[in-house]
């Protein structure tokens, strides 16, 4: 169809080549001065036609001697074919003639393989004749330790036996008797042979110890296993082509001898152990250590003494490495199936230094450690993580109700508590636990990263739990306290100590989480929210014990608290003078407590003041009964001043700007309310005390107003009515300081 198709191609190509000319022609005669370089552009056609001529000549020239030079040569490989063909004629009629000249030859075969048993014997008979005398040579330089002469005779032997056993293998009719015969006279030789690889393998079995005395004597030997290795190749390629295999062939004493090294590196590792749990506690520790010590220090001797006397296709330090690396794995997965208590952490931190400096990763050695696989695969870590945070959990419990109880101890003695460098009593409790939280996660550190978030995690939780205990015995010990008062002389002081005990383990905490909670963001998270809830718990307990200690200062200061607003206190300023004194007394004490405790004591004792007067101010059975204005002004006049004394007492113990906080506002306006002699504007001061305290009751009002004596209840919840109005009398209270009083 191509063929078809080429003649209109070309038309149409010559069309196309016309059409172009013409074209050309055209732009090149387009103005009347160009007709008269006709003849310069007819030559420049001429010499670029000329040129393509050329080009072409050239270039079939060539495709010509290519077809010329491919003709000849398979003309030549047709004349080489044909004499092949009659070579392989003639060669197959030489053949087909060839089984008649094997059956004429017979004889002759006969002939010459007798000839060759007849030489073997010749060639051998002076060994043959001197075998007794060659074995009892032999076995003496074994004996003497004279191993080169001892292999070089054996050879000898071997070599006589098995030359002579070759030639019976060649006949068509092998003899047994003959063959019994032959393994009969030297039967000797297999021993000798054992013999010779025994001595080899006690000077193998001692290679580190040797190779420093006498490395000449690792060079014998390993000379001798590389002979036997020579021996061993030349007997297999002789079987391939004879079927003939010599009598203990291979020996392969290239690989028994990297067996007994082998053995002889586990029989190290089994020697390490010099004690076991019950000799001693330490006995894991020890042990480990003593397997670093002589695993570093054997691969050092094979580094530096082994190297130059073992030849290089041995490549004995990485091979010593590996059984070393082996033989420890194995060994490890022995020891993990009895570990108990911290045995596992100490087995733990070894593996994870076992690649380190120490160890395998020596500079000394050039190990390629990445290359060791683990000592533990990762599902026996975990396994062993597990185990050791069990462990650890005990142990933690254990410790903590141990050193809380020697705490307790100190609380019942007749000696004050210890003091820091701002006089802040404290006991040694926290210091205790967080040093050992420390060293757990020290040791968790060196074991695995991310172990120290699960450590961390589990020092959180039993703090947690050490919380609940701890504030239970702090209550314990109040209530002791509270039993008899003159027994626990320095009561005051270890409450004090374990109020600012609680900051310190927070404070401890915080340290050991900036410290050591560098895990992935959702451990991290989660140990920030087991910080937060142990800061509120300690926080609380804290509290609680400030609290314990403001509960000592109302039992000592109750009966006064109940004679504010009576005859005798409007009457003598023993309630005021007795409290303050009381308050500055057991502030000598709280000053040791730390800065945030101490502001809180302040506040809550100031609190309980203001609470006290408006129960007196605010009580439903009235303390007194005022005679006139006059008394019942003197009385108003009286409670301002005292707020007044208790305000200036306060700030010389705390800062202003505590004082100025609190509600000592309420003692001025319920003065006020009873000083105020006008009754028809008393709405407007009950209305300003309202506003100032929304969480005062309807019924402390009225008690307030029932107070002055001149105004009946009803009037009084009237007033209270109509100034305050109903909706905000009904209306839920907040919190405040008039609710505090009712409670109290």
């Amino acid at each position: 169809m191509t063929s078809q198709m080429t003649p209109l191609d070309l038309d149409k190509l010559e069309g196309d080549a016309k059409r172009a000319a013409m074209k050309q022609v055209a732009n090149m005669l387009q103005r009347p001065d160009q007709l008269e370089k006709i003849d310069q552009y007819k030559r420049r056609v001429a010499r670029k036609k000329a040129s393509v001529e050329t080009m072409l000549k050239t270039a079939m020239q060539s495709q010509l001697d290519g077809v010329r030079n491919g003709l000849n040569q398979l003309q030549t490989a047709l004349t080489d074919i044909a004499l092949i063909r009659q070579s392989l004629e003639e060669v197959d009629s030489t053949y087909r003639s060839m089984s008649e000249l094997q059956e004429r030859l017979k004889t002759v075969q006969t002939e010459s393989s007798r000839h060759r048993q007849l030489g073997a014997a010749v060639e051998n008979l002076k060994h043959i004749f001197t075998v007794p005398e060659t074995v009892k040579k032999t076995s003496d330089y074994i004996a003497e330790g004279r191993l080169l002469l001892a292999h070089k005779c054996l050879s000898d032997l071997e070599a006589s036996r098995d030359e002579m056993l070759a030639e019976l293998h060649k006949q068509p009719t092998q003899s047994v008797t003959d063959r019994n015969m032959i393994h009969e006279y030297f039967k000797d030789v297999d021993k000798l042979s054992s013999d010779l690889s025994k001595q080899l393998w006690i000077v193998l079995q001692r290679t580190l110890s040797t190779v420093r005395r006498e490395p000449t004597i690792i060079v014998t030997v390993l000379r001798i296993i590389e002979r036997e290795e020579k021996a061993d190749a030349v007997a297999l390629k002789r079987e391939k082509q004879t079927s003939f295999l010599p009598q203990g062939r291979p020996k392969k004493w290239r690989q028994k001898a990297f067996q007994v090294l082998e053995k002889t590196v586990s029989q190290k590792m089994e020697g390490c152990q010099l004690d076991d749990r019950t000799d001693d506690k330490m006995w894991l520790v020890k042990h480990l250590e003593l397997i670093r010590q002589i695993t570093s220090d054997d691969l050092k001797v094979v580094k530096s003494l082994c190297e130059p006397c073992f030849p290089p296709e041995y490549d004995i330090i990485n091979k010593f490495v590996n059984m070393y690396h082996n033989m420890i794995k194995e060994h490890i997965q022995d020891l993990i199936q009895d570990l108990q208590g911290n045995e596992v952490v100490s087995l733990l931190t070894w593996t994870n230094s076992y690649k380190g400096r120490d160890m395998m990763g020596n500079p000394e050695l050039r190990i390629d450690t990445p290359k060791l696989s683990p000592i533990l695969d990762e599902v026996t870590i975990q396994q062993l993580q597990q185990q050791y945070l069990q462990t650890m959990r005990k142990n933690i419990q254990e410790w903590t109700t141990n050193s809380l109880r020697s705490d307790i101890a100190d609380w019942y003695k007749e000696a004050e508590p210890e003091q820091d460098g701002d006089g802040c009593f404290n006991t040694p409790l926290p210091v205790i636990l967080f040093q050992m939280f420390e060293q757990n996660l020290q040791v968790a550190a060196h074991i695995k990263e991310t172990l120290v978030v699960a450590v961390l995690n589990l020092c959180v939780e039993e703090m947690q739990t050490f919380s609940r205990q701890y504030s239970q015995e702090i209550r314990d010990y109040k209530d002791m306290h509270l039993q008899d008062r003159s027994k626990l002389r320095f009561y005051t002081n270890f409450m004090i100590a374990n109020i600012n005990n609680c900051s310190s383990f927070i404070e401890f905490t915080c340290k050991m989480m900036a410290k050591y909670c560098k895990g992935d963001i959702d451990e991290t998270d989660m140990s920030e929210n087991k910080l937060n809830t142990l800061e509120k718990t300690f926080d609380c307990i804290a509290r609680e014990g400030c609290t314990y200690l403001l509960e000592e200062v109302v039992m000592d200061l109750k009966q006064h608290y109940d004679d504010i607003l009576t005859r005798k206190w409007l009457t003598s300023n023993i309630v005021v003078e007795t409290i303050c004194i009381t308050i500055e007394d057991y502030c000598q004490d709280f000053f040791h407590l730390k800065k945030k405790f101490l502001e809180d004591m302040m506040a809550k004792a100031q609190y309980g003041i203001i609470v006290q007067y408006i129960k007196a101010f605010t009580a439903s059975s009235k303390r007194i009964s005022f005679k006139n204005y006059e008394e019942r002004k003197t009385a108003a006049e009286k409670a301002i001043k005292e707020a007044d004394q208790y305000q200036k007492v306060f700030s010389k113990l705390t800062s202003q700007e505590l004082v100025v906080k609190l509600p000592w506002k309420a003692i001025y306006d319920m003065a006020e309310v009873i000083k105020l002699k006008d009754p028809t504007v008393l709405s407007l001061e009950v209305s300003a005390l309202y506003d100032r305290f929304p969480d005062a009751r309807l019924e402390q009002l009225i008690n307030l107003l029932q107070l002055r004596g001149d105004i009946t209840k009803s009037d009084s919840k009237a007033m209270i009515h109509d100034t305050i109005g109903e909706e905000q009398i009904t209306s839920p209270k907040s919190e405040g300081v008039f609710t505090s009083a009712i409670t109290a």
